[in-house]
């Protein structure tokens, strides 16, 4: 369902994805040119051939630059432009529903759900969601040099992801409930703002303004332990993923310097091996905001979709 809203941006999605698959291929050069020039030229002390992959190497990665600037400037238009289609839509549907459901929900929580979750929404399309794609492809691509070089190597060195990967099975739906918790305490803190200004006249001919303190104040204290848990749940993930990596590049040094000694692997593969190991897990770091800021769209999603989901009986 979300996938639609991105039908009307085809074409800069496509070009994204160019630009994506680009920048992923010069990142994946990069690593093996490096254990290239170690070998052939460092090594042997030649030092014209360090200088002139070197200059390689700087044009690889600027062109990597310029393909992750493409990348970033398309997708924020794109994010923008959904962004401004679902506000109307949604806006639009307000305007279709009968009467008795502006009495069942307050127009705080509304508003919020309008500004705030479709803001959630846009973060996601113009940030994480090429962040993903373009993680998808350099781990991948990484993964695929990780086993060419060396597979026992290899095998050792990605046991980690594993453990991650069920990790993140593990807890998703956990972070997607405290993120939707979340939203809601957000909408309930904006219905209360939104009534004690609106009303704020009738409370003091009534003398009722310790009434509504009161009101807020248990509203703000639920908003602040949903954001609590909210920041605690979006955060669990990177110092795990971190872990990993870090288990993983020990796991690749201390197997890598055995291989050495038994002459199984050259010192330059091992050091693009190294490299390749970063270009694996780094990504997987990213990946771990992306599953959060994932988890948070699906829930203002969810928010969103029961009011664009509504069938009015109103005749327009």
């Amino acid at each position: 369902k979300i996938a639609t809203l991105l039908a009307y941006e085809k074409k800069l999605i496509f070009i994204a994805l160019v630009a994506i698959i680009i920048n992923s291929g010069m990142t994946l050069i990069g690593p093996l040119l490096v254990g290239y020039t170690v070998d052939n030229y460092v090594l042997k002390q030649n030092y014209r051939g360090v200088l002139i992959f070197s200059g390689i190497l700087l044009v690889v990665y600027l062109i990597a630059l310029f393909a992750a600037n493409k990348q970033t400037r398309t997708m924020g238009v794109v994010g923008q432009r959904t962004l401004f289609r679902l506000r109307n839509s949604v806006f639009t549907k307000l305007q279709e529903l009968p009467v008795a459901f502006f009495n069942q929900n307050k127009t705080g929580d509304l508003i919020s759900r309008i500004n705030n979750d479709t803001d959630k929404l846009n973060q996601f399309f113009s940030r994480s969601l090429m962040q993903f794609t373009a993680s998808a492809f350099t781990i991948i691509g990484a993964g695929i040099f990780i086993i060419a070089i060396n597979w026992r190597l290899g095998l050792a060195a990605l046991a980690p992801a594993l453990f991650l990967i069920i990790f993140t099975k593990l807890i998703s739906n956990w972070i997607k409930k405290i993120n939707l918790r979340s939203l809601r305490a957000v909408g309930s803190l904006s219905s209360e703002i939104q009534e004690g200004l609106e009303n704020f006249k009738v409370i003091l001919a009534f003398n009722r303004r310790d009434f509504f303190r009161k009101k807020f104040e248990l509203v703000n204290r639920q908003n602040y332990k949903a954001a609590i848990t909210e920041g605690l749940g979006n955060n669990i993930f990177m110092p795990i993923y971190d872990f990993a990596s870090n288990l993983a590049q020990l796991i690749v040094l201390v197997y890598g310097i055995y291989l050495i000694s038994q002459g199984n692997l050259q010192i330059g593969l091992l050091v693009s091996f190294i490299l390749y190991i970063a270009r694996f897990y780094d990504p997987l770091r990213q990946f771990a905001s992306f599953w959060s800021s994932l988890q948070i769209a699906l829930a203002g999603w969810e928010r969103i979709s029961e009011i664009t989901n509504m069938e009015s009986n109103m005749m327009i």
